[in-house]
């Protein structure tokens, strides 16, 4: 820092624009940070200009510093009053870490978005083998002509609001499920081969009307009676790819 000032003519201050020019800051920023009592850099009595001497770009430093790791203006002022800064860098520490956190969450949803979207293409049939998958109805106040009271699902503990399924009990009645476990369910399909696509539809017309055309493939007419259980679920995850409708995953065990 010493050299900044202390050169061949002896410069013992700077000029804002040449401080801002430093620190790559406009000179509106210096005039804020003066205007809110966190510099107090000299005037000039001749001409009224800043003048910043090694004091204050120290301070200026030491303000963009905390300002970069989270601190508050008003957090910045109040350090000033006080010597020992540690107590507020630990605070920091906890905020940076809390957000880095949170960074990383959504690293991995946006990481998970994509791979559900290149996993397969839109309106393709693709095989995954399954174990024993259970499935638990909804409560009947959770749900209203098929529609989920998501306010009061989310209350069910074991429900995860990005994956309902539906699952059709008989010819009038469809079922709002989540995955639950062995010990306590109302479906359950059994470990096999599943065959599986993904559909883009704007409303459940378009939705019934490609698991029909889905259905009418002769691989399920060879090899499935007519009864066969049918699992659909809101692909939401996937769906955030798109904004012209909700993706459904439809999968029939062959």
């Amino acid at each position: 820092m010493y050299n900044v000032f202390k050169g061949e003519n002896e410069m013992n201050t700077l000029s804002s624009g040449q401080i801002a020019e430093l620190f790559g800051l406009p000179k509106s920023k210096l005039r804020y940070y003066i205007n809110k009592g966190l510099l107090s850099p000299h005037v000039d009595e001749e001409n009224g200009y800043y003048l910043f001497d090694e004091s204050d770009i120290y301070r200026l430093y030491q303000l963009i510093i905390f300002r970069k790791i989270g601190f508050s203006i008003s957090d910045i002022k109040a350090s000033q009053a006080v010597d020992d800064l540690m107590p507020l860098l630990h605070k920091s520490k906890q905020m940076l870490q809390a957000n880095i956190d949170e960074l990383i969450s959504l690293q991995k949803l946006t990481t998970k978005i994509i791979d559900s979207h290149d996993s397969s293409q839109l309106d393709d049939v693709y095989f995954v083998a399954h174990a024993d998958r259970y499935f638990k109805k909804l409560p009947q106040d959770m749900v209203t002509n098929g529609e989920i009271n998501y306010l009061s699902a989310s209350k069910q503990k074991e429900f995860k609001i990005d994956q309902p399924y539906f699952i059709q009990s008989n010819e009038a009645q469809v079922d709002v499920c989540y995955a639950s476990q062995v010990s306590d369910y109302d479906h359950v399909y059994l470990a096999g081969n599943y065959a599986c696509i993904n559909f883009l539809v704007a409303d459940e017309v378009g939705l019934d009307l490609k698991i029909s055309q889905f259905l009418e493939d002769p691989l399920f007419q060879l090899t499935q009676p007519k009864d066969k259980q049918i699992l659909v679920y809101e692909n939401v995850t996937r769906s955030l790819a798109y904004n012209s409708g909700l993706v459904y995953t439809v999968e029939v065990c062959v």
